[in-house]
């Protein structure tokens, strides 16, 4: 993600460099607030005047000094000589099937007029229902900066895996703590905890001064994938103990099995920012371990949301986006050791599709692929997974 205050002369030079270092979505540091503070569900958001379409804009966190972190500990359960394997199949670039756009923008002055500008973008399967967590944002700012502000999550929903319909109590996760538009829910990882709820853990913006903002990894439960209720900061941005800590994390994934929990994130203002990180432990809120992610040793750059497809009782395939790149790839990991990944199995770059996550719905034996398009919408691809002819579209 990204910062972007109103600057004095003490900060120009600095973010003249950041601008030519990365290109991100949005921004954020800020004042924690305490743990007992809530969400405010669907708070009142300014009216969007601006009808400027935006780009993705540069980074413009602050340079540290904070050194080139030293390399990930090996860890015991598997070597980087034996990456991970599955016998399940990942559909190829020419295997999906494009079933067109599901969701579009919000009108001006509702509060997802823009799609586009962070890493909040899940998507699961439960009890028959497919939920498509997303971002958005109701107003952008052309002074000085050029941000979107009020950022906040919503969700749509689908009964075919094709046809999305937005919730009416949109957007259902919000977090303006101080009132302040470069604040809001900024990234997203979902996954179902133990009694088959739904956990969303994500980036939260949160104003640190009055041009600056910054963000830890929170974390929120809901019961019917809808009403969330916030539970605290489980990646506190100012512990050091936490690899890429100092600025901004953002969480872009999480994954529940077998009484572990594992959070995949980015930092960003930081030495370590763009690369992919993970923390993980026995309790949701207690990930004591935390590393770079690892391929042969080497770092994974990524920027933009990531997911997971469960392939069999250890292994998942992991999808990872890097818009700096316009690519889209999937790569396996152990359960015993989430840090580290094998080389990329296969690489997608389409040319409409910005970010996409995946499910592997093996009851109708499909892959579904749903995307986030240069265009600010949503659409879906579909692959076989099985025998089952692809579905045809409902009518929406």
């Amino acid at each position: 993600m990204d910062k972007y205050p109103s600057f004095t002369l003490r900060w120009f030079s600095v973010w003249l460099v950041c601008a030519f270092l990365a290109i991100g979505c949005s921004d954020l540091p800020g004042t924690q607030p305490a743990e007992t503070q809530t969400i405010s569900i669907g708070p009142t958001l300014p009216q969007f005047t601006d009808t400027q379409t935006p780009s993705l804009k540069p980074s413009r966190t602050q340079l540290t000094e904070t050194p080139t972190p030293s390399a990930t500990p090996t860890p015991t359960a598997l070597t980087e000589t034996q990456t991970p394997e599955s016998s399940v199949r990942i559909p190829a670039q020419s295997d999906w099937v494009d079933y067109g756009i599901f969701l579009e923008a919000g009108a001006p002055g509702e509060w997802d007029l823009y799609l586009w500008g962070g890493f909040a973008f899940s998507a699961l399967k439960k009890d028959g229902t497919y939920y498509l967590y997303y971002q958005g944002a109701s107003d952008y700012r052309t002074e000085f900066d050029e941000t979107i502000l009020w950022r906040a999550i919503g969700v749509a929903t689908s009964q075919d895996g094709i046809n999305f319909a937005k919730y009416d109590g949109n957007p259902i996760l919000t977090w303006f703590p101080n009132q302040n538009g470069e604040e809001g829910a900024v990234s997203s990882g979902v996954t179902l905890g133990e009694q088959g709820e739904t956990i969303l853990f994500y980036g939260a913006n949160t104003q640190e001064s009055s041009i600056t903002v910054n963000a830890d990894v929170r974390v929120a439960s809901s019961l019917d994938g809808f009403s969330f209720t916030d539970l605290g900061i489980v990646l506190n941005r100012s512990d050091t103990s936490i690899w890429g800590s100092g600025d901004e994390l953002f969480a872009v994934d999480a994954i529940y099995d077998s009484g572990q929990w594992i959070v995949y994130y980015i930092p960003n203002g930081v030495a370590e920012s763009g690369l992919l990180g993970v923390a993980y432990g026995n309790e949701y809120n207690v990930l004591n371990q935390s590393f770079a992610v690892t391929s042969g040793g080497k770092p994974i750059s990524v920027w933009g949301t990531a997911g997971h497809v469960k392939l069999d009782q250890d292994t998942y395939a992991l999808i990872l986006n890097n818009v700096r790149e316009k690519r889209t790839e999937v790569r396996h990991v152990s359960l015993q050791t989430p840090n580290l990944i094998s080389e990329p199995v296969v690489v997608y770059q389409f040319d409409e599709v910005q970010q996409a996550v995946f499910l592997l719905d093996e009851e109708n034996e499909i892959w579904c692929m749903y995307y986030r398009t240069v265009e600010n919408s949503y659409g879906v691809k579909l692959a076989l997974a099985g025998d089952k002819p692809l579905p045809t579209p409902s009518a929406p």
